[in-house]
C-alpha cells in the first residue's frame, strides 16, 4: 500500500480584497480539503470556480506544467500565486513528481512538441550534409529520438483523445501528484473509459488525483471522494446526489422532455 502523498488542504488566511482570485464564491468559502482517496473529483457548473480553485492549489503544490514549465514562467498564474499565499498543504510523504493539466493547454503544447521535433530533424539532416562525421548532430538526434521514443512519431499525427492519453502515459511516473481541470475535454466516452482505466494503473502504482470535471463517466471512479460546488461551498455527494449525473441520467432517459420545446 503506497502512502497518500497529500493529505490535506488548508486555508490559513482569508484576504478581504474583493477581486479576482479570491472573488468567487467557492474560494471566499474555502476552508479545507481532505484528500483520503486516490481520487479526489471536484464537480460544479461553468464558472463556479472550480479552475480557480485548482490553480491556486497547484501553485501551493509548486506543480509543473504539462510542458515541464514551472508555473511561475507564467504570467497569467500570477492570481494562483496569490491564493497560493492563503493556502498550506499538509503531506503524508512530499513528492515532486505529477503535473498540472489544463485541457485548453494540450494542444499548444502538441503543437509546440511538434515544431521542435521537426526543428531538431532539419537541423540533423543540414549538418549531415556538411559533414557527416561532425559530433555537432548529437544534441539534435538526442532531441529527435527522444521524443520519437516517448511520443511514436508525433502525438499531432493522432486524434486529440489518443494523443492525450499517449501524453499521459508518457509523462506518468509513480507517486505523483496529478491535477487535472477538466481532463475529458478531449475525450470521447469510450476515451473517458481508457482514462479511468489508466488512472486505476496508476493510483495502484502510489499515483494520487485531484480532478475537475463535468463527466459523469469520470465521477464514477470506484472509490473516488466526490464534491460538488453548490452555492458556493465544495459539499460532499454521493456519485447518484451530483446534479450533473442525475441530469445527463434524466436526459438519456427521456430525450424528447428536454428537446420538445426545439420540436414545437
Amino acid at each position: 500500500m503506497f502512502p497518500l502523498t497529500l493529505r490535506e488542504i488548508k486555508r490559513i488566511r482569508w484576504s478581504t480584497e474583493d477581486r479576482y482570485p479570491f472573488n468567487p464564491e467557492v474560494v471566499k468559502n474555502f476552508d479545507s480539503l481532505h484528500l483520503t482517496a486516490p481520487v479526489t473529483i471536484i464537480a460544479g457548473d461553468n464558472g463556479s470556480g472550480k479552475t480557480t480553485l485548482l490553480e491556486g492549489i497547484a501553485a501551493a503544490a509548486g506543480s509543473i506544467l504539462i510542458s515541464g514549465e514551472h508555473m511561475e514562467m507564467d504570467r497569467s498564474f500570477s492570481p494562483a500565486f496569490e491564493l497560493a499565499d492563503e493556502l498550506k498543504l499538509i503531506w503524508s510523504v512530499k513528492t515532486g513528481n505529477g503535473f498540472f493539466f489544463r485541457a485548453s493547454d494540450f494542444i499548444t503544447y502538441t503543437r509546440s512538441l511538434a515544431n521542435i521535433r521537426e526543428e531538431a530533424r532539419i537541423t540533423m539532416e543540414e549538418i549531415k550534409k556538411r559533414d557527416p562525421n561532425s559530433l555537432e548532430v548529437l544534441p539534435y538526434a538526442r532531441t529527435y529520438y527522444e521524443l520519437r521514443h516517448l511520443y511514436g512519431e508525433g502525438l499531432d499525427k493522432r486524434s486529440h483523445g489518443e494523443s492525450f492519453l499517449d501524453l499521459f502515459q508518457a509523462r506518468f511516473k509513480p507517486d505523483g501528484f496529478y491535477i487535472l481541470d477538466e481532463p475529458e475535454a478531449p475525450l470521447s466516452p469510450n476515451r473517458q473509459l481508457s482514462l479511468l482505466a489508466m488512472l486505476h494503473d496508476m493510483a495502484n502504482e502510489g499515483a494520487k488525483f485531484l480532478i475537475s470535471t463535468h463527466s459523469p463517466i469520470l465521477m464514477a471512479y470506484p472509490g473516488a471522494d466526490l464534491y460538488e460546488i453548490q452555492d458556493g461551498e465544495l459539499v460532499s455527494r454521493s456519485f447518484d446526489e451530483i446534479e450533473h449525473v442525475q441530469l445527463t441520467r434524466n436526459f438519456l432517459n427521456e430525450p424528447g422532455r428536454y428537446l420538445r420545446h426545439l420540436l414545437d
